[in-house]
């Protein structure tokens, strides 16, 4: 009579491991096994990468000029934002940032969009100093910015002594007053980054169109394929951010028209987020 002999069942189980194991890995070497139809598979010529890049362009261009409506995420702004402030609720207010981001198609070789946008609601207070000896100007200035350091070689000279802190963050001057600066206090003002010059534009007898382009203006640059900027707080009004919106598309399609190239880039999708919300396509044509 046959005896019957017990297998332990960690046995089996090992075994069967193992085999499923070697079965695996097997399937795995089959699955990813270099044909030899792949590996001796032509590569694209210069003509064809050529026909294949400019394909996708034309689709691209396609694209940017389909109305936004017709993208599924598309909202108005105004109900974006309803979205979008909801998304923020909790979250400390230097964190809730509503930013813009416009897709921009273009041929290769095309320079990048750049500029600035002088904003109707900053999204941060800047303070500014300005510099002359004008009487007349010095009074305009102190009348219209009341807020921002307006002075002469008094200011200067309050400036060398400690007197006034250097907490300004721009600073303009008119041409008759850079040698008092320069000599007076271009050690206190220069590592900061703040000591008016020529070269960077802060110097001007229209010291007037300086600070009015200056408050609000915020400098922006095509990074790849896109443009994007914040254009608002959360907590601004509708109003505010829709202003803010216009005076970026239109600071945009001036970069655009500005553009010496004879096939400009065009503005395509255009997508408004938050912080930590989702992005929602608007209307920006």
């Amino acid at each position: 009579m046959l005896s019957v002999v017990a297998i332990p069942k960690i046995c089996i189980a090992s075994s069967t491991r193992r085999c499923l194991s070697h079965t695996a890995k097997k399937l795995y070497a089959e699955e990813y096994k270099p044909t030899a139809m792949s590996s001796n598979a032509p590569s694209l010529t210069k003509d064809q990468a050529k026909k294949r890049e400019l394909k996708r362009l034309a689709q691209r261009k396609a694209e940017a000029k389909r109305p936004a409506a017709t993208n599924p995420l598309y909202m108005p702004v105004t109900m974006a934002l309803r979205y979008l402030r909801a998304a923020e609720v909790g979250r400390p207010q230097s964190q809730q940032t509503i930013n813009l981001t416009t897709l921009v198609v273009g041929e290769r070789g095309t320079a990048p969009l750049s500029g600035s946008v002088t904003f109707p609601k900053p999204l941060r207070y800047i303070k500014v100093a300005a510099f002359t000896n004008d009487e007349n100007k010095l009074e305009e200035l102190r009348k219209k910015y009341p807020n921002h350091l307006i002075g002469g070689a008094d200011l200067v000279a309050r400036i060398k002594s400690g007197e006034i802190p250097v907490d300004f963050d721009k600073a303009f001057a008119t041409p008759d007053i850079v040698p008092t600066l320069q000599s007076q206090v271009a050690r206190i003002l220069g590592p900061r980054g703040v000591l008016p010059s020529l070269k960077k534009g802060t110097v001007s007898d229209d010291i007037n169109s300086l600070l009015e382009e200056s408050l609000g203006s915020m400098p922006f640059r095509q990074r790849g394929n896109s443009i994007s900027l914040g254009v608002g707080k959360c907590y601004f009004s509708d109003r505010e951010i829709l202003q803010n919106i216009i005076s970026a598309r239109s600071a945009f399609k001036a970069a655009v028209n500005n553009q010496k190239s004879k096939k400009p880039n065009l503005l395509s999708k255009t997508t408004l987020s938050s912080t930590h919300g989702p992005g929602i396509v608007i209307d920006f044509a």
